[in-house]
């Protein structure tokens, strides 16, 4: 009975566990041999139910609070308007940019020299410390545009710049050839740096091949600047996008003026007055006579090639004013807008100053129209510099709650 009872004994304890994890109970031989000093065995800990929930719960309550916050930040954050994104600037780039300071710096030179030899008379552009210093406007801002680009800060600013005083150039050199060529099919008298001249004989003198070669040069810089624009990496934020639309209605509305205002005269000489003493109603009673006086010419009444001058400067103005608001980024508007600005005061400022030194001309609403006209230029200019873009809600970078990607992953 004793070797039968130890035999039931192992075979109860060589049997595996039940499937409720339970092991099954040791005989009480196998119970009194297990040391009592042994550690017991660790027991796994479990979390409640709740407290996962509540956890996941919290975190859900604070991403919605900081979206919240951010919502009610959003209207009044501003797109970024001064960022402006500046790359290496090429040699050539700034070469172009030398040649642009040598034409200006020959078109100053060209004013202090004689220019022209009408009629036995050597006529000079800057007669006067006044009007030398009035005809150094535009040469001087095509040195300072040129400048600029060869320093290398915002190149595109000046590039825009020389590019504009190219174009106007190319107008420039061929009224220039105007004087040069056979003066017998002139023959009239003309207002000439405020002097009223008979220009049968013209001679061309040492200042007009200065002023020749520089807008010669000027030119080329024009050409240039077309060609090696794309090379020159200069980018911003592309916030004057919204209101290009509107500064090139205004920009082409300001062409056409000049345009007028130059195809009449901006100066003039008074009309001769004639007084008679003619019978009236068996009276004889003064009669006053105007006779008007030759001598002012607009910007189309030249022929040859002072005509195809005048055209294709008045093409420049309106079409290539419009052009300049469509260039990138928003300081080669500014530039653009302040070449014009430039050439029309300075041409205004010209006739006005020759016009207040001399007793036999006057200006006339053209001149003061151009004046006007380089005003509006330089507004423009200035709401170019100026620009902020309206305000308007940035939705980039927003934090998104797990089940908005879940939903836009199944659409």
């Amino acid at each position: 009975m004793a070797s039968s009872a130890a035999g039931v004994a192992s075979v109860v304890a060589d049997m595996p566990p039940k499937k409720s994890g339970r092991a099954a109970r040791p005989a009480a031989a196998n119970r009194a041999t297990r040391p009592r000093s042994a550690p017991p065995k660790p027991t796994r800990t479990t979390k409640p139910r709740g407290s996962t929930q509540q956890t996941k719960q919290t975190k859900a309550a604070k991403q919605t609070k900081v979206t919240k916050n951010v919502a009610d930040r959003r209207p009044t954050r501003r797109e970024p308007a001064g960022e402006v994104v500046l790359g290496s600037v090429p040699n050539v780039s700034r070469l172009v940019g030398g040649l642009g300071i040598v034409a200006g710096l020959l078109l100053a030179v060209a004013v202090v020299l004689p220019y022209l030899a009408v009629a036995e008379e050597r006529v000079v552009l800057g007669g006067s410390l006044i009007s030398t210093l009035v005809s150094w406007i535009w040469p001087l801002f095509v040195v300072v545009a040129g400048l600029s680009v060869v320093l290398g800060r915002y190149p595109r600013l000046g590039l825009a710049a020389l590019g504009v005083a190219g174009t106007v150039s190319a107008a420039e050199l061929i009224g220039e050839l105007y004087w040069a060529s056979q003066p017998a099919a002139r023959g009239r008298f003309e207002i000439i740096a405020g002097r009223r001249l008979l220009t049968s004989e013209v001679e061309p003198l040492t200042g007009w091949y200065v002023g020749v070669a520089g807008l010669t040069v000027l030119v080329a810089v024009g050409i240039a600047v077309g060609w090696w624009w794309s090379r020159v990496v200069m980018d911003d934020s592309e916030s004057l996008d919204p209101g290009r639309p509107a500064l090139g209605g205004l920009a082409a509305i300001s062409g056409v003026a000049a345009v007028l205002a130059l195809g009449a005269t901006l100066v003039q000489i008074p009309d001769q007055v004639i007084i008679t003493q003619q019978p009236i109603a068996g009276q004889l009673r003064p009669v006053e006579t105007r006779i008007p006086v030759e001598g002012a010419l607009g910007l189309f009444d030249r022929p040859g090639l002072a005509l195809t001058s005048g055209l294709l400067l008045a093409g420049v103005l309106v079409l290539f004013s419009v052009f300049a608001t469509t260039l990138r980024p928003r300081l080669a508007v500014v530039g653009g807008l302040a070449a014009f600005t430039g050439y029309i005061v300075a041409l205004a400022a010209r006739a006005l100053v020759e016009a207040g030194q001399s007793q036999d001309i006057e200006p006339t609403i053209g001149g003061w129209g151009l004046l006007v006209v380089g005003l509006a230029y330089a507004g423009l200019t200035v709401a170019a510099l100026l620009w902020v873009p309206p305000v308007r809600p940035i939705t980039r970078g927003l934090p998104m709650q797990p089940a908005t990607r879940r939903a836009l992953k199944s659409g």
